[in-house]
């Protein structure tokens, strides 16, 4: 299993500057791809329905292609960084940064191809990928959803997931019960 060297967050930022291929590229991150893929093209595909099957087949296609891209760069960041400190400010710029740089993109994307209904499929897409990056980077904090050679494996990322998901949840709820006692 990947063991992360803590480190600044301004190194590990700078880190994926000065090295866009070797952080990014060559590490992109198919599982937070994979995940990614399945459930936005669905957005896209139900937001664009009322525009005809055509269309609506058309936008998930669209979006399923951008977001292998996407997710799994944004997967590949995130593993960069989920041992940077401070925790808080790693946490923003994975939670809101990155989703904001995607939301950016995919709208250039869909645009230049034509999907007719964006707004709608945006805002869900962003909602999604502000979620799922912060379960990234909390999972990836913990050994799972992490890509390349030191990972674990797809099942063993499944047998761990439900506990890493439960904790995922409950975290903010934890967090307020230990500030109050």
């Amino acid at each position: 299993m990947d063991v992360a060297r803590e480190t600044s967050l301004g190194e590990a930022l700078g880190d994926i500057l000065r090295h866009p291929y070797a952080t990014l590229i060559a590490a992109w991150n198919w599982k937070a791809a994979a995940v990614s893929v399945l459930l936005r093209a669905g957005v896209f595909f139900a937001t664009n329905l009322r525009s005809g099957q055509h269309s609506a087949v058309r936008a998930m296609l669209v979006e399923a292609a951008f977001a292998t891209a996407a997710a799994g760069l944004m997967g590949a960041a995130t593993q960069r960084l989920r041992a940077a400190r401070p925790v808080w400010a790693t946490a923003f710029i994975v939670w809101l940064g990155l989703p904001a740089l995607m939301l950016v993109a995919q709208f250039i994307w869909h645009r230049a191809l034509g999907t007719p209904h964006l707004r709608t499929g945006l805002i869900a897409s962003f909602c999604f990928a502000s979620l799922a990056s912060g379960f990234n980077l909390f999972a990836m904090r913990r050994g799972a959803m992490l890509a390349g050679t030191d990972a674990a494996s797809l099942t063993s990322d499944a047998r761990a997931l439900p506990r890493i998901v439960l904790d995922f949840v409950l975290a903010v709820p934890r967090t307020l019960l230990r500030s109050v006692r």
